[in-house]
């Protein structure tokens, strides 16, 4: 069973406990779960150089002429987009 709650910064519950960043600070962190999403696909947003965005940390995309014209995966670095070195085809 989930149980949900709103929080209102500076309101007092019934228990007295007054809602303060010391007060939450001292409850902990709580803990995440989150489904297994091993065989869900992931499609990349696909750009070209010219209409890339903002090169955010971490950011993955799809550069359909990004390799010297050619296709690439690329992550930004915070500043730039950086070409993900895609190696050989694959086999069996």
């Amino acid at each position: 069973m989930a149980t949900t709650a709103s929080v209102t910064r500076g309101f007092t519950f019934a228990t007295g406990v007054d809602v303060t960043a010391a007060n939450l600070n001292e409850l902990g962190e709580p803990g995440v779960s989150v489904a297994a999403i091993s065989s869900t696909p992931i499609t990349l947003e696909s750009f070209s150089v010219a209409s890339a965005p903002a090169a955010t940390l971490g950011r993955i995309i799809h550069v359909t002429n990004g390799d010297g014209g050619n296709e690439c995966m690329a992550i930004g670095d915070g500043t730039y987009f950086r070409v993900i070195a895609m190696g050989s085809t694959i086999s069996t």
